[in-house]
């Protein structure tokens, strides 16, 4: 969702600070670009918000699991003694010894176990399917997740059990590690990438 507001953004004009109204995408064109009238075994949607997009899934045979926001705060480790300090070796900077105290930063509310539950639904298909087949995963994001390997963690296993991977995904969200020249020569044809933002008015509700 925050893709598909970046690119809807990017097709009027709109820089990507300025804030608008919240856009409902169609699932139903969403689904049809991702299984293109293929068979699908399995179909997954995870997510922290309830939106209308997430009923139409839903009504399309989707999965869907949503996970309510945990509230969490972030702590730092302040000093007794502010200067700081070279650690010899490492051309990091530390902070002088003394006493340590631990005080919040900072509290919100934030999604927890999301991708995680995605990780775990692929890994179940890598596990439960005889032959390899392909996967289509909706998302550009490859940064390691708080609980697992990440997204391109679960790409990587995919593809070294001989199965196929399609990212689905919006240019402006889609980590340069998908796009990287080693990445896709060691690949080939088996992933592949589908930019949404091809479809950007088909994907308005």
């Amino acid at each position: 969702m925050v893709g598909f507001h970046d690119a809807v953004k990017y097709s009027r004009n709109i820089p990507l600070t300025t804030r608008i109204r919240r856009v409902h995408m169609s699932f139903a064109n969403l689904a049809l670009i991702m299984e293109r009238g293929r068979h699908a075994a399995k179909r997954v949607l995870v997510g922290s918000d309830r939106l209308p997009s997430i009923d139409e899934a839903e009504t399309l045979g989707y999965e869907a699991n949503i996970l309510d926001r945990v509230h969490k705060v972030k702590y730092t480790t302040p000093r007794r003694n502010n200067k700081s300090r070279k650690i010899p070796g490492s051309g990091s900077q530390g902070a002088s010894g003394g006493p340590e105290t631990v005080a919040p930063s900072g509290e919100r509310w934030v999604e927890q176990g999301v991708d995680e539950i995605l990780h775990l639904k692929i890994l179940e298909s890598l596990l439960d399917t005889d032959e390899p087949a392909t996967i289509v995963l909706a998302t550009g994001d490859a940064a390691v997740a708080e609980f697992s390997g990440g997204f391109m963690r679960m790409v990587e296993r995919a593809l070294q059990r001989g199965w196929s991977v399609e990212l689905v995904s919006f240019i402006q969200v889609t980590s340069y590690a998908y796009r990287k020249k080693e990445f896709r020569a060691k690949w080939g044809d088996r992933f592949k990438m589908v930019e949404l933002d091809t479809y950007i008015e088909e994907l308005f509700e």
